[in-house]
């Protein structure tokens, strides 16, 4: 005799062999949020500035670019660049090599002062893998590039990272 529970066993084991296979393939293309692992770091590592830039392998063919600074002029002259109108700093990736070759900016999303670091800022942006081939099929040489309008002299400031020497 067939009852009500077992035939709804029944049911979600024919249920649970056809959605097996689907569970399969979410699991193998799916990536853990753990996955992502930094391509390449570097930073000048300079006591009055330091400023790095970092690129991650998100997976599925993007890769996340940050730039870094931390410009150790006091928390005063920090406070002012930030008080001043308008936005400080901007930042960019170029390639490196025979003559510097932009390839993308990369957008402010933090600045702050504080006693121990000075002035700084973060840069971040998320793009295609291509967009890091700087030399299609050879070594790429990248590098970032931060610009800071210091409003206490009207002065502008460049700062360079590091390159970094990889396949993209």
């Amino acid at each position: 005799m067939v009852t009500g529970s077992s035939l709804k066993r029944g049911l979600l084991k024919v249920l649970g062999i056809a959605m097996a296979p689907i569970a399969a393939l979410v699991l193998v293309g799916a990536q853990p949020a753990s996955a992502a692992t930094v391509a390449a770091q570097a930073c000048t590592g300079q006591v009055q500035q330091n400023v790095c830039v970092t690129i991650t392998n998100l997976g599925f063919g993007f890769y996340e670019v940050r730039l870094g600074i931390d410009f150790r002029i006091g928390l005063v002259g920090a406070q002012q660049i930030i008080n001043a109108p308008g936005e400080p700093f901007s930042g960019a990736l170029f390639g490196a090599d025979s003559s510097p070759e932009f390839l993308l900016s990369v957008p402010v999303t933090g600045v702050g002062a504080s006693e121990e670091s000075g002035l700084s800022a973060d840069f971040v942006t998320t793009v295609p893998r291509f967009w890091l081939d700087e030399d299609l099929n050879d070594r790429d040489e990248v590098f970032g590039k931060i610009r800071l309008l210091d409003s206490r002299f009207n002065v502008m400031r460049t700062f360079d990272t590091p390159q970094i020497q990889q396949f993209f």
